[in-house]
């Protein structure tokens, strides 16, 4: 029985250890294969894009040597309008966040900003809004003025432990003196 039991642990332990090389191996090989497919994929995009805009310039050709300029001239039309659409709603979305970028600064200041194009207004904006205060030398120590401790050598028990790093450090001080 326990020769059953060993038996069965080995066949057991082997095939995790089969399992998990072959999982490493399988993850470069699923990434490298994942590459090949975009590649292919983004190729393919690219060419039907190209013969997409291909076939719409010989389909205005034929329509122009058949004389369906009438039709060309709506499907052109048609095509301005929603161009026009898309421009105003981008021409609004910019003039809103203009005025979104100017009032967050100060009222004297919106005069000399509003000239700037609004590239330059916007990277302004950020780097006075994402500045940082000034961080602290050391972190962990308090702003306030170091309190004279005295003559150490009269101090308790308690009191050395708690200032023994200002101790040491006017110790450093005297001797570079």
């Amino acid at each position: 029985m326990s020769e059953e039991a060993n038996v069965a642990t080995e066949t057991v332990s082997e095939e995790t250890t089969q399992e998990a090389t072959t999982d490493s191996t399988d993850v470069g090989a699923l990434i490298a294969e994942s590459k090949k497919y975009r590649k292919r994929s983004q190729d393919a995009e690219a060419r039907l894009a190209k013969l997409e805009s291909q076939l719409s310039k010989d389909e205005e050709a034929k329509m122009l040597e058949e004389g369906k300029k009438d039709e060309l001239i709506a499907k052109y039309k048609s095509d301005l309008e929603a161009e026009s659409k898309d421009a105003n709603w981008a021409r609004e979305f910019k003039a809103n966040k203009r005025a979104e970028l100017l009032e967050l600064h100060p009222e004297d200041d919106r005069a000399e900003l509003a000239k700037l194009p609004f590239n330059t207004l916007e990277f302004v904006t950020n780097k006075i809004n994402n500045a940082k205060a000034n961080a602290p030398e050391v972190a962990g120590v308090s702003r306030q003025p170091e309190k004279s401790i005295g003559d150490w050598t009269k101090l308790s028990a308690d009191d050395l432990r708690d200032n023994w790093e200002n101790i040491v450090k006017s110790a450093e001080a005297k001797m570079k003196k």
